[in-house]
């Protein structure tokens, strides 16, 4: 997904595209599976707080994914569903899209539970590590 239709969808949803939003955005664009340090040191004049807010906001639209991998929480665009291999010795992360997770096919968690997504993040070690 563009830029241009994130933004859409962050004034479609009611929100306004601030420029340090965009610029959180623009950030979280340059680079899939950033670290909160990464993101600030791509957008230095928004402030820490705002950055954060600006995860949150994002995260609860659906726009932007956290992933908790192992070393603090990591961020990417949620533009595609996708997977992840860690490497538990070096901190890579390799991504892959054939899903072998049927959300249909989950049990039964007393009650109505709608599933909405999912994740899987599979650790190992990488080839260069090995």
């Amino acid at each position: 997904m563009e830029l241009e239709g994130i933004i859409g969808k962050i004034r479609g949803r009611g929100y306004k595209a601030t420029p340090q939003r965009v610029a959180v955005l623009e950030a979280i664009s340059a680079e899939q599976h950033q670290s909160l340090e990464g993101i600030r040191s791509r957008c230095p004049g928004v402030g820490m707080v705002t950055v954060y807010r600006t995860l949150d906001l994002l995260s609860g639209l659906g726009l932007v994914r956290r992933l908790d991998l192992g070393d603090g929480p990591r961020y990417e665009l949620a533009e595609d569903h996708h997977h992840h291999l860690i490497c538990e010795d070096c901190g890579s992360v390799a991504e892959f899209e054939q899903c072998p997770l049927d959300p249909r096919q989950l049990p039964e968690v007393g009650g109505d539970f709608e599933v909405r997504a999912h994740s899987l993040e599979v650790y190992g070690r990488c080839s260069a590590c090995r």
